[in-house]
């Protein structure tokens, strides 16, 4: 082969071999740039999901607080308490309301042992001997335990409904709607808390 076309060829392959590399370095950035631009995704998606959880672990501590004050202003434990807000909530009571009406309930009973009066005077002087309940007994009850008592003992001297359902507004507002879960010793307010228990509606 002559000199001139030696040259010629070295040059051609050298230009091909130097297209193959821009070619090669080329694909090679934009692989890397993909990589960098997957791994940008991909950490913006983990951030989220830790910002999601975080803000779920926040829901879950502030509903803990809410319903552990609930309890407190009930004078109840945090799972008697919760079992009585899911079963409230079918008779269209929601867990503010269910919480005041405990403390009115506790409220009315410690009024009738501290002045002799208040609005359940005929309760504790006609209704609770009957049935051997006294409002030093109730007072040593939770919210709900002394609603129940109240209940139960309503019953058992035969009042009519609409005896009871006077009584109840005299106890507490809206405690009428609970009659339901009251009746029958509890019946239904057990089957309610049984089954949000099983199925891990209690905290």
């Amino acid at each position: 082969m002559a000199a001139g076309s030696i040259v010629i060829d070295l040059l051609l392959k050298t230009g091909a071999f130097e297209g193959d590399t821009k070619r090669a370095q080329k694909s090679w950035e934009n692989f890397t740039g993909g990589v960098k631009a997957g791994a940008a995704v991909l950490g913006t998606a983990v951030v989220a999901a830790g910002a999601a959880t975080t803000a779920f672990a926040v829901s879950i501590a502030n509903q803990g607080r809410e319903l552990q004050n609930m309890a407190n202003i009930s004078s109840a434990g945090v799972e008697e308490f919760q079992k009585w807000a899911v079963s409230a909530k079918t008779v269209g009571i929601e867990q503010e309301k269910l919480g005041d009406i405990f403390k009115d309930t506790q409220d009315k009973i410690g009024d009738y042992i501290a002045t002799g009066g208040g609005e359940l005077k005929e309760f504790f002087e006609e209704i609770a001997p009957k049935v051997g309940l006294t409002a030093q007994e109730m007072a040593k009850l939770s919210g709900p335990q002394a609603l129940g008592a109240f209940y139960n003992a309503l019953e058992k001297s035969g009042k009519s409904q609409k005896e009871i359902v006077f009584y109840m507004e005299s106890i507490a507002d809206e405690a009428t709607a609970l009659q339901p879960l009251l009746a029958n010793n509890g019946a239904e307010l057990k089957r309610l808390g049984a089954e949000a228990e099983v199925a891990g509606r209690i905290m």
